[in-house]
């Protein structure tokens, strides 16, 4: 954070090795688990919705899907200038808590009791939390 701007708005400072290493090692499981549910439904949204596989609710996973497509974009975006990607990594933080705030509000909401449901609760909590951590040490967020 006590990095100078430069005229252009990115910073000057270096990112200390270790920092970045945490923040690549987040950014590599946003992508690993990005590409896994991104490309899941996307391409099998049918086979995964709630009730009625025409029904509206296969909209809403296919755009979960490119949403979680995004985010892996934003990854390669942060890991490639991380300097120049801090508003990125803001908004990579704010949709992985968001996720897990909506997920925690509708899965008991709905009564869903699926271990999945669970599971992605717990790892875009972990995403989240991650990237705040890890774009704080490295002098980003």
């Amino acid at each position: 954070m006590n990095a100078m701007l430069e005229g252009d708005g990115s910073r000057s400072g270096a990112i200390p090795q270790a920092d970045l290493r945490f923040l690549r090692i987040m950014l590599g499981l946003q992508v690993a688990l990005g590409l896994l549910w991104g490309v899941s439904m996307l391409f099998f949204a049918r086979q995964i919705v709630l009730g009625a596989p025409d029904g509206p609710h296969i909209e809403k996973i296919a755009m979960e899907g490119a949403a979680h497509m995004a985010l892996v974009f934003g990854a390669f975006l942060v890991w490639r200038a991380p300097q120049r990607a801090r508003d990125v990594l803001l908004l990579m933080v704010f949709l992985n808590g968001l996720w897990t705030l909506t997920d925690l509000v509708y899965i008991p909401l709905l009564g869903l009791s699926e271990i999945d449901f669970y599971a992605k609760v717990i790892v875009n909590a972990i995403l989240a939390i991650g990237l705040a951590v890890s774009g704080r040490r490295a002098g980003l967020l």
